[in-house]
């Protein structure tokens, strides 16, 4: 192969040649890297004012909760989980109002936020945590049988000895 040599005036000719059959090329991918830079600024944004959104209705529920209204905190828990389904403050909302009913002595309701915790299927660690929680409350509403069986659940080792003493 050998190398040839171009003047200035076949170098523009052939550089133009090149642009004139590649120009839809070039301008599509143009267009397609600014529509993906600006779609994933898009999807960011968005994504931070829903995560601002869900902990504006966090702090809602908590602001509600310290006037001790639990069953306007309660309407507040199942808009947050029917708009954003199960996430960290949904559980951790869950978790609030157990605390609250149980030192409102309501144990009836503090195991129904618990179940509804197990239920959400948070990470192994904090179910079997909620486990041990909820058959302390099984043990308070005599109902051993439920109580023994959670603690049987439990699968974490070093959970398993405060299981026991439950």
């Amino acid at each position: 192969m050998a190398f040839e040599e171009y003047d200035d005036f076949e170098q523009e000719q052939i550089v133009k040649d090149w642009i004139k059959n590649n120009w839809f090329t070039i301008v599509m991918g143009i267009v397609i890297g600014l529509g993906g830079v600006f779609g994933i600024n898009f999807y960011k944004s968005n994504q931070q004012e829903q995560r601002y959104k869900i902990a504006n209705q966090y702090k809602e529920f908590t602001s509600v909760m310290e006037l001790s209204e639990f069953d306007e905190a309660k309407t507040i828990l199942n808009e947050l989980e029917k708009e954003n389904g199960s996430n960290f403050y949904t559980i951790e909302a869950h978790l609030l109002l157990a605390k609250e009913y149980v030192a409102k002595n309501e144990l009836e309701k503090t195991a129904a936020e618990l179940n509804s915790v197990i239920s959400a299927k948070p990470d192994k660690l904090l179910t079997e945590f909620v486990k041990l929680r909820l058959a302390r409350v099984q043990n308070a509403l005599s109902k051993h049988d439920e109580a023994l069986s959670l603690t049987n659940s439990i699968t974490i080792e070093s959970f398993k000895s405060i299981a026991k003493e439950i």
